[in-house]
């Protein structure tokens, strides 16, 4: 099958701005530096999203901090309900979703380019404990220090036209926040972390294989043991099995590029590895209920 040459598409926060935010009312929202760092303490309430959100990529990374309410989001194929003191980081490229926020919910959603962060140890420390656990439930102690930084931010961040040199001092505080996140993912070494080694890695595989359509012995050499082992660590820790979490996991990258680009149904099954665009369509439906065509369509109305 001759490869294909298309990406993923990957919305910037200014396209996710046009398609997903119901007002443009706020000035922040409305500055184009917002493609390299934005801030935004939920307690305002003066941003409405279209909730659901759709499946979608981002060009920058983000977390979520919930100080009171709940949120419930996705990274990849795992969904959180999150909230008081928890904290979810989304790594750019990741595919993700918000599908309901309460009313009463208080927190910080903040994105970040890894150029704003710049070179910064601290910053490479926390990437390389995320890799292994993305939620962080924070420690009451660790919540106040890290809830007065981000507002530190927030308001650094809204009077930076006012005083362009706070823009200096944004960076530095972020950099406090992740020292802070850092310090509680070393308290919690001890603890069994939320994800299974052998099931993030085989996730892991699959998000940056799943072009080439490959069958579950392969992630399993990949990963040094027998399918059936890979099999039974991963039905341990979600209750499915490879083949089913390969399947959503293609799935889902079906949505994002169903939903962000104008990509015919049969490049994308390309895409995606399928020889047979019919079975590609088949499978879609067996996963969402719908077929390619009407999810298009069913998004683009709503």
């Amino acid at each position: 099958m001759k490869k294909s040459k298309l990406n993923i598409p990957i919305l910037s926060p200014l396209n996710f701005r046009k398609n997903h935010i119901k007002n443009n009312l706020d000035e922040l929202l409305n500055d184009d530096s917002i493609t390299q760092f934005f801030i935004h303490s939920f307690k305002e309430n003066d941003i409405s999203l279209n909730l659901p959100l759709p499946p979608h990529k981002k060009t920058v990374n983000d977390f979520v901090f919930i100080t009171n309410g709940s949120m419930t989001r996705s990274l990849g194929i795992e969904l959180f309900q999150l909230k008081k003191h928890d904290f979810l980081f989304t790594p750019e490229n990741s595919i993700t979703t918000t599908e309901f926020i309460s009313s009463d919910l208080e927190g910080f959603y903040c994105h970040f380019s890894d150029d704003f962060i710049g070179t910064n140890p601290i910053i490479s420390t926390f990437q390389t404990q995320l890799n292994r656990q993305n939620y962080i439930q924070v420690s009451q102690e660790a919540a106040s220090n890290i809830s007065f930084l981000l507002t530190r931010i927030d308001q650094l961040y809204k009077s930076r036209k006012s005083n362009p040199n706070n823009c200096r001092l944004i960076p530095i505080y972020l950099s406090t926040v992740i020292a802070d996140l850092v310090l509680t993912l070393k308290k919690q070494a001890t603890v069994i972390p939320r994800y299974n080694r052998v099931f993030f890695n085989f996730q892991n595989l699959v998000h940056k294989q799943f072009k080439q359509n490959l069958p579950v012995k392969e992630y399993a050499a990949q990963l040094n043991m027998t399918p059936n082992h890979l099999n039974k660590r991963v039905k341990q820790e979600n209750g499915k099995t490879a083949s089913e979490v390969i399947r959503e996991i293609t799935m889902l990258e079906a949505k994002v590029l169903l939903l962000q680009s104008t990509m015919q149904i049969k490049e994308i099954s390309r895409e995606l590895g399928f020889n047979d665009d019919s079975y590609f369509s088949r499978l879609f439906k067996i996963e969402t209920n719908y077929t390619p065509s009407n999810y298009r369509k069913m998004i683009d109305l709503s």
